[in-house]
């Protein structure tokens, strides 16, 4: 038969292994979504750079098609434009 002393250190030994199992377990779980959260901002990161590329080579392209050449020459050669002769200009002005 047990003795009350070594029923409960059996008892302490139980509740501290326990206690232990669980903390090893949050520790566990507490790492695993820390890793996890990192791959999930790496892949953001990534897609971040991935955007702020197309965002840049976008902004060439607008630049581009804007240009004063580019129009220009699709003005007088798509649309059959000219530059228009001093009479037939007309000017004018806001009464202030």
């Amino acid at each position: 038969m047990m003795s009350i002393g070594s029923k409960n250190f059996l008892f302490s030994s139980i509740i501290f292994i326990i206690f232990l199992t669980i903390w090893a377990m949050s520790h566990v779980s507490t790492r695993n979504m820390a890793t996890e959260l990192g791959y999930a901002i790496s892949k953001q990161q990534s897609v971040n750079e991935e955007l702020l590329s197309d965002n840049n080579a976008l902004r060439l392209e607008i630049s581009t098609l804007k240009s004063s050449k580019r129009l220009e020459g699709i003005a007088k050669h798509e649309l059959d434009l000219h530059i228009p002769r001093s009479d037939q200009m007309v000017y004018l002005w806001a009464d202030d």
